[in-house]
């Protein structure tokens, strides 16, 4: 059984795959601060939660934005697993081209989500991903990679009025019936949601000006899941890091 981490600055999340069939999938907050003490008592604590037997995962892929939790999965998966888990970087097989200034500056999140889409979907896609941060990023009709945008999430921007706008509070954010609000509540969550989901649209819209063709649009990251129905012209598929990383580690486990 195949053991995939996503490891975000926000949520971490896990992936469990036997044989080509997906049986879980669970969210964690990610500490940067826990040591690999008390993150191995936690995840074996959830895992005995589960029902989960560790004996049965005997391969893991990482995918990290994290440095200083990286090596804390890959010992975990080590301890807990006695395997060797793979880490998305350039010493992995992605079967993925990067076309940009600097192909080592696209994060190992992307380039998992890629792979997925590319798997998928073939080449021409725009892919929105929301999490942390909001990034659209473009696989041309060949299927490279080939640029992104990226800006502030939609949690960072639900965090960033309520902690500098001292009459601003934080909200749980839900869709509201109207985009102009007649309370405090509704006026962030308008922006938040309807805003986002705009900003994307528009985006998405000039870069397929830009290129000169059309793209299949798909949508995924963690906060994808609050604005999906406002863009209905997007595949939704949340879990769309978590394909891509089985594609990498298959490429890679006779390595």
């Amino acid at each position: 059984m195949l053991l995939t981490i996503d490891i975000g600055n926000t949520m971490t999340d896990f992936g469990l795959n036997d044989q080509g069939a997906w049986l879980h999938f669970y969210r964690f907050f990610s500490k940067k601060e826990s040591s690999l003490e008390e993150t191995i008592a936690s995840f074996s604590l959830f895992m005995k939660s589960k029902d989960i037997d560790p004996n049965r995962i005997d391969g893991a892929i990482i995918s990290s934005v994290v440095p200083s939790l990286t090596q804390i999965y890959v010992a975990l998966c080590k301890t807990l697993f006695h395997c060797e888990a793979k880490v998305i970087g350039p010493k992995l097989k992605t079967g993925l081209k990067i076309v940009t200034d600097n192909p080592k500056e696209v994060g190992a999140d992307m380039v998992a989500s890629s792979v997925g889409a590319k798997e998928k979907f073939g080449g021409a896609c725009l892919i929105a991903d929301l999490g942390t941060a909001t990034k659209i990023y473009l696989l041309d009709q060949s299927g490279a990679f080939v640029g992104c945008c990226i800006g502030a999430g939609i949690g960072l921007k639900e965090e960033s009025l309520a902690k500098n706008a001292a009459l601003l509070p934080e909200v749980s954010l839900q869709i509201p019936a109207k985009i102009l609000g007649t309370n405090t509540i509704d006026c962030m969550n308008s922006s938040l949601t309807y805003g986002s989901s705009f900003e994307v649209k528009a985006l998405c819209d000039a870069i397929e000006k830009e290129v000169g063709y059309p793209c299949k649009r798909i949508l995924t990251g963690g906060y994808s899941s609050f604005v999906s129905s406002l863009l209905p012209e997007f595949i939704y598929e949340p879990k769309l890091i978590h394909e891509g990383l089985l594609s990498i580690y298959r490429r890679n486990v006779n390595e």
